[in-house]
């Protein structure tokens, strides 16, 4: 059972982690460079959003309830162990659970906060204005690179755990 958990936190870390990555690093920059045509940046970032965020919101969920579920028998070995071992133990969990706190705001803030822009000029909600696309994609690229900056520090800090 222990496996299985295991197994499902890094897949849906993979799905996190790996989707940003793609995002900012390699989509982002080629639809910009691909077209200048407004209607249609806004047209492949709303389905785009749509899509990513779903399946990252359910992925963060996954990796929520499975990265408890794991830390339960993780948190016993540590207690077996000597007072510095504890101790190092539960500081690198809770600059660990301070990533993950700050990622948990900063992707709705991403969601929420600026991709509902992108969908709803996509829908029609809103009239197309190419600075708001622009000024838009920079901030959610901007905050993906940070998300993805926390991200590898949980990854990392989760080698010491």
């Amino acid at each position: 059972m222990h496996t299985l958990i295991l197994c499902l936190h890094i897949f849906a870390m993979v799905i996190v982690l790996g989707g940003y990555i793609f995002l900012s690093v390699f989509w982002w920059p080629v639809l910009r460079r691909t077209t200048a045509d407004v209607h249609v940046q806004v047209r492949c970032l709303g389905q785009t959003l749509r899509r990513f965020f779903t399946v990252v919101i359910l992925a963060l969920t996954l990796e929520l309830m499975t990265g408890g579920l794991y830390l339960l028998p993780v948190a016993r070995v540590a207690r077996a162990g000597s007072e510095a071992a504890l101790a190092t133990f539960y500081t690198v969990l809770g600059i660990k659970l301070a990533a993950v706190f700050l990622v948990m705001l900063l992707v709705p803030m991403q969601l929420f906060g600026m991709a509902f822009r992108l969908t709803r000029m996509d829908a029609g909600i809103y009239p197309y204005d190419a600075d708001v696309v622009q000024r838009v994609s920079q901030r959610m690229q901007t905050v993906s690179y940070l998300i993805i900056a926390l991200l590898t520090l949980v990854v990392v800090l989760s080698m010491r755990l």
